[in-house]
């Protein structure tokens, strides 16, 4: 049961992710008939890269070895439940929002002052992060710190908002995610860390 559940709820992560980039590529075509800018075609690579950081961040270790932990565990209905119905849901919202923040990046990059743009731009990511965090703790138990100072330096960066492009917040959202995800990767932690 614990694999299935698994399986099925990172193909919604990676349908999600897939679907967020088939906008970035879709927001870009539609400038195409206007001529696309230096800022445009910087915004499409940082949403670019910020969905692989998110990608990277779920499946590099997290994905397959929750499948494993949860198979493994005496109550997988109770772990899976909880990480899977309840939490993968919140990332995968996180990621719809991030799609939509770089849509308007893309469009936009240089549209500065605007809080819905900032609130989706830094809200979207945090959401992703803070959920891969919740998953983190309901599958292995362990507080994720890296994923909560990510949600802090995030929220930091909001009192910046104001007065960055939506250009210069969506690198620091991506800067962010990638940060995490090559801490990760590169420290060696386990899958709970």
């Amino acid at each position: 049961m614990g694999n299935h559940l698994a399986e099925r709820c990172s193909a919604f992560i990676l349908i999600a992710l897939g679907e967020s980039i088939v906008v970035i590529g879709v927001t870009l075509s539609g400038l195409l008939g206007s001529g696309i800018t230096v800022a445009e075609a910087a915004a499409f690579l940082v949403a670019v890269i910020g969905s692989v950081g998110l990608w990277w961040l779920y499946f590099d270790r997290s994905a397959d070895e929750a499948a494993r932990v949860i198979a493994a565990a005496a109550d997988p209905g109770r772990i899976g439940r909880t990480a899977y119905h309840l939490i993968h849901p919140v990332m995968v919202a996180g990621i719809i929002v991030v799609a939509a923040a770089d849509e308007v990046m893309v469009s936009q990059p240089g549209a500065t002052g605007m809080t819905s743009t900032s609130w989706l731009i830094l809200g979207g990511t945090a959401l992703f992060i803070a959920g891969h965090a919740a998953f983190k703790i309901a599958v292995w138990r362990v507080v994720p710190w890296s994923r909560l100072a990510a949600v802090a330096v995030l929220g930091l960066l909001g009192l910046a908002a104001p007065h960055v492009p939506a250009l210069g917040l969506g690198t620091c959202a991506a800067a962010v995610v990638i940060t995490v995800a090559v801490l990760d990767h590169h420290l060696g932690q386990p899958a709970p860390g």
